[in-house]
């Protein structure tokens, strides 16, 4: 099992907060400070007072870890669920403890028998399959992973794995479509980031290629990561020359093609990838940019939507597809920005992108939050600025005062701002003109 996936799988003990009462998330708030003694005491009180609370549960068991008091943990679950045979949650905790300890064939055990006492706990499901799927069980972790799922459709956190698993018994479509409706979960940072990564490996374009074909397409795509596209022509044509069908080396001599400026062949040649790969992303992405720069934005746009059917997960294209709409005046800008930065939370240019989107849409008041926390976050960014007092001007003429004078002094501060990094500034001139002649 990849060593960042078990890691994540790891932190993921503790639980999404933001969803959780006001107590729970201060311990999960100081753990994620680091102070894990507070934590653990913080989380076994929430406990004294109810005992299922699963999350603080695995709070517990994290902070113990990070303090390197397992063990004891570890020893006191295992009497608890003995003692307490058909008690699920304690069976819960000790199967939790064992995973911590990386101890898989105790976690499996504890596990299954925490399912089998309460099958319609989700979590139970969920942490069963992800031990499973840790010791590489891939076939047992598919049915209580897609459980949990069917249990908690609305929870982000179960979904990559399900996809893991069935991404390796073979069944791509499947996992993809575990995945489809990820962004729209409100995932965590970390959750997004490692649904992204499992999104990338089951789309990855040399996944399954023959040994003898890996380095020279690896060598091609070196060349064109140093934007030498020329050099990557030769060695491709030749790969193709022995294997016409490698729809790989058709894709990356199609890229080779569109950075020389032979938009005819590159068109050929990703379209031919294409065919020979339906489900490959990478193809339509790569047609889309070439199709954005000749300027045909609703071709460009219509090979975004193959990609991201392909690949539901890709921040990229769907950032693209979303500025494109947006840029061209084309419908449908909103949704894949937002689908874009809940898989990129931190990035602030996407974040910008978003709230442009959202003030051509008519949503005003998640602009407004958005700019203002980009304005903490970027003081010194003039486009952020100018954009929140472009949006808090429109507020202002229709405020009634004293609300009104407020929003006047706050424009006028952040417009004055804007003009004191950018003097040449034309739209801040003019609007800053247009507040003070009322």
């Amino acid at each position: 099992m990849d060593a960042r996936f078990r890691a994540l799988c790891l932190a993921a003990l503790v639980g999404c907060a933001a969803r959780q009462k006001p107590d729970l998330k201060a311990a999960q708030a100081d753990l994620a400070a680091g102070r894990a003694e507070l934590a653990q005491h913080e989380f076994e009180e929430i406990l004294s007072s109810d005992p299922g609370e699963l999350a603080a549960i695995r709070g517990r068991i994290e902070s113990a870890r990070r303090r390197g008091a397992l063990g004891s943990l570890l020893r006191e679950a295992e009497k608890s669920a003995t003692e307490r045979s058909d008690d699920a949650i304690a069976w819960y905790t000790f199967g939790l403890a064992a995973f911590a300890a990386s101890d898989e064939k105790r976690a499996v055990v504890a596990l299954r028998k925490a399912a089998e006492l309460r099958p319609g706990e989700a979590d139970i499901q969920y942490r069963l399959g992800v031990a499973l799927l840790d010791g590489e069980k891939f076939a047992e972790a598919r049915a209580p992973l897609g459980e949990a799922v069917k249990l908690a459709p609305a929870v982000a956190r179960y979904r990559p794995p399900l996809a893991v698993s069935l991404g390796r018994l073979g069944d791509r479509k499947g996992a993809i479509e575990a995945l489809r409706e990820f962004p729209r979960l409100q995932p965590a940072p970390e959750e997004a980031a490692l649904a992204v990564k499992v999104a990338r490996s089951l789309t990855d374009l040399f996944r399954d290629l023959p040994p003898a074909s890996r380095s020279e397409l690896e060598q091609a795509l070196g060349y064109l990561s140093r934007d030498a596209p020329g050099l990557a022509v030769p060695p491709l044509e030749a790969l193709l020359a022995r294997l016409p069908d490698l729809a790989p080396a058709h894709a990356l001599l199609g890229l080779a093609a569109a950075r020389l400026d032979e938009a005819g062949r590159a068109v050929t040649e990703l379209r031919r990838a294409a065919e020979l790969a339906p489900d490959l992303p990478q193809p339509h992405a790569w047609l889309a940019e070439l199709y954005a720069a000749k300027d045909k934005p609703e071709t460009a746009a219509a090979e975004y939507a193959l990609a991201i059917e392909r690949n539901p997960l890709d921040a990229e294209s769907l950032r693209r597809l979303g500025l494109l709409r947006l840029e061209r005046a084309l419908p449908g800008a909103l949704d894949p920005l937002q689908q874009a930065a809940a898989l990129q939370p931190e990035d602030d240019g996407l974040q910008l992108q978003l709230a442009r989107a959202e003030i051509a849409s008519g949503a005003a008041v998640p602009a407004k939050a958005r700019l203002e926390r980009l304005s903490q976050r970027r003081p010194e960014d003039a486009e952020v600025l100018l954009r929140l007092a472009m949006l808090l001007f429109d507020e202002r003429a229709k405020a009634p005062d004293p609300a009104r004078g407020d929003l006047t002094r706050r424009v006028e501060k952040l417009l004055e701002r804007v003009l004191s990094l950018q003097p040449e500034n034309a739209a801040a001139n003019r609007l800053l003109s247009a507040l003070r002649a009322g």
